[in-house]
């Protein structure tokens, strides 16, 4: 699965566990004043952004990694519930959610962990009439196949071993053929 359809299944659980009263959607990234200003109309919002990934391997043909994941709260005044009130209300609502996640994903190699809540005021958000929390977490994932089942299924069966190697000096390379054994020999 892709790095976007892993976002997508993130965000629809926020949004089925908001009960769609929080805006719920993707995001690239992290913000700038000028981003945040322009999707402040969305507040109370919650945007989701793969911040990373570390430790790639591949194993049995799929590729995993250790996904950083970030759901960015934005809260904006509204009556009888202040904005730093908003976000704190949705920052606990996340901080019950997230620990211990799979998301019903078969991707999820492990449940979220290392998750981190930080507060983003700065006076200039504030003069903007927003809150800001940013929630970080680490999920192991599967990525992605280093191959297709259908094209693991089209490959012929591994069945000779043919090895050339240099000896000391000027003697002629070694060459070793084998057959080595397949299902039922």
């Amino acid at each position: 699965m892709s790095l976007a359809s892993l976002r997508d299944a993130v965000v629809a659980k926020i949004d089925q566990a908001t009960s769609r009263k929080v805006h719920c959607a993707s995001h690239g990234g992290r913000f700038d004043l000028h981003e945040l200003k322009r999707i402040s109309t969305k507040a109370p919002a919650v945007f989701v952004a793969v911040l990373g990934f570390s430790d790639l391997t591949e194993s049995c043909g799929d590729y995993e990694a250790w996904v950083t994941w970030g759901a960015f709260v934005v809260t904006r005044d509204r009556p009888g519930q202040p904005r730093d009130l908003a976000a704190l209300s949705i920052v606990d609502m996340l901080s019950l959610l997230i620990p211990g996640n799979t998301w019903d994903l078969k991707e999820s190699i492990s449940t979220a962990e290392r998750t981190r809540a930080d507060n983003l005021f700065s006076t200039v958000i504030d003069k903007a009439g927003m809150a800001m929390w940013a929630i970080s977490w680490r999920q192991n994932m599967t990525l992605g196949q280093a191959m297709t089942e259908s094209d693991l299924a089209s490959l012929d069966p591994f069945a000779t071993l043919s090895a050339k190697y240099p000896l000391a000096g000027d003697a002629p390379e070694a060459e070793d053929l084998v057959n080595l054994p397949q299902d039922g020999e």
